[in-house]
């Protein structure tokens, strides 16, 4: 489903140098300076050169303020809501009050010590709210929706082609009335097109919803009219994220149907894949065998990057850890809680289908020896994954420990550099730093003598207990 998403605008898409100094903590800091600059000639007088300089130094930093507005103004796709936003009109009120000085017969008004004085407070109120903007400005711009995908129908034929091919919206209307020995694939189903597919297809909106939009987990169950399936198909994005596909598949005495959120490339697989142990099973079930299958092998790539992914990380240096570290670290835990538990209820679907509790299409159709060895995959899958997340969660608790253990390292060294500091601080309290004329029967080299021994003695103790190992 399609959702209208807030993105924050602002200057994050300038390129550098520009990102950096066109960007709200760089001006934000300039506003502080700006702020500076303009309080200095009420507190401080003077000479007329450094006062020209401090002028021109405010003019440079409006001028960043001025060339920051105005490339955002063009970017904005939205001009009257960005003019009107309370934060650039602040914006606009900084670049403004400084040339309101070059208006015709305002010098005589705003150059007098009473309107001077004036215009230097309201321009550091203003320069102070633009400062302030920093943490708590959100200027944000409405990303329109994109446009929802088109309906993708492909078809598979039981007999003669091998290879899928695309299909029309007319031919799924008129096969789904009187459905034949095909397997029609429609892809992109989403909201927006549900009502328009239950029509088309003659399957309730509601079902649909539930088992492929509503649902979070593997499944199945029997009707009177069709044995519906839903799995996820794990992907890899153009980005590297692991993403996952849902596919709900509907079967009945001898045709196929399955619905997709996203185009899926099964049916090229299933195609491309002879097998002679499912020859004599009737077109439904061998497609719901291969479609697990070709689950399986998916899962089963995903684990072996998993494995990769572990390597990769078990190869850094321990005392090296760095934040980067734990956000691969619990993205991939993240990844591997959410696959064992979808291989958790796949291989219970699959039981399922080898116990017989629920009925494939035709006769003896659960007796099928590829069950069993998809059955030992997902077990072996699922204890794979396990022991992964396993290695990671160890993983993140050995580079924590190790950081715990470096920062208590430092604590230590000042903890001892502390109390060796005291002995004299405490020394030099009592006696203070002249001993001339003191009621004290000692002299400095004695004092010296007494605090070094004492200092000498507390570190071979910190020595001996191993604080500074």
């Amino acid at each position: 489903m399609t959702s209208r998403l807030h993105v924050p605008k602002a200057n994050r898409n300038l390129r550098p140098p520009f990102g950096f100094i066109l960007g709200e903590v760089f001006l934000g800091f300039l506003a502080i300076v700006a702020a500076v600059l303009t309080l200095i000639p009420l507190f401080f007088k003077i000479p007329a050169r450094l006062h020209a300089l401090l002028e021109g130094g405010q003019w440079s930093i409006v001028f960043l303020f001025a060339v920051e507005y105005g490339i955002s103004l063009v970017s904005a796709s939205s001009k009257k809501r960005f003019i009107l936003n309370p934060w650039r009109l602040i914006d606009a009120a900084t670049i403004l009050m400084p040339l309101m000085t070059f208006l015709p017969g305002s010098s005589r008004v705003l150059l007098s010590a009473p309107g001077l004085r004036l215009m230097r407070l309201a321009r550091v109120v203003t320069l102070g709210a633009r400062a302030s903007g920093v943490t708590v400005r959100e200027e944000r711009e409405t990303v329109p929706s994109p446009e929802p995908a088109p309906v993708q129908v492909r078809m598979l034929p039981s007999t003669g082609e091998t290879a899928p091919r695309t299909a029309t919206w007319e031919e799924l209307v008129q096969w789904s009335k009187q459905p034949g020995a095909q397997w029609y694939s429609v892809a992109n189903v989403d909201q927006h097109n549900l009502a328009e597919l239950a029509k088309a297809t003659g399957i309730s909106h509601d079902f649909i919803a539930s088992h492929l939009l509503g649902t979070s987990f593997p499944h199945i169950e029997a009707t009177d009219r069709y044995v519906s399936l839903f799995v996820w198909l794990p992907e890899k994005s153009p980005s590297g994220q692991i993403e996952r596909n849902g596919l709900l598949l509907l079967a009945s005495d001898k045709s196929v149907l399955t619905f997709c959120r996203r185009p899926a490339h099964l049916m090229e697989k299933i195609a491309g894949a002879t097998r002679r142990d499912l020859a004599l099973l009737s077109f439904p079930v061998r497609m719901i065998c291969q479609l697990l299958e070709a689950v399986l092998v998916s899962h089963e790539a995903l684990v072996g990057q998993f494995e990769r992914d572990l390597r990769i990380l078990e190869e850094l240096p321990v005392r090296e850890s760095r934040q980067r570290f734990f956000e691969d670290t619990f993205r991939l835990k993240k990844n591997l809680s959410s696959t064992q538990a979808d291989l958790w209820r796949l291989r219970g679907v699959i039981k399922e289908l080898m116990q017989s509790r629920v009925k494939l299409p035709g006769d003896g159709a659960n007796e099928v020896p590829l069950l069993r060895d998809l059955s030992e995959t997902a077990d072996y899958l699922y204890e794979t994954v396990h022991n992964i997340r396993q290695g990671v969660l160890s993983l993140i608790e050995l580079h924590m420990n190790v950081v715990s253990f470096e920062m208590s390292r430092v604590m230590r060294v000042l903890a001892v550099v502390s109390v060796l500091g005291l002995i004299p601080a405490v020394v030099g309290g009592l006696l203070g730093m002249n001993l001339a004329d003191s009621p004290w029967p000692f002299t400095l080299p004695q004092v010296t003598f007494a605090v070094c021994t004492g200092m000498v003695t507390c570190l071979y103790f910190f020595i001996v207990k191993g604080w500074l190992r």
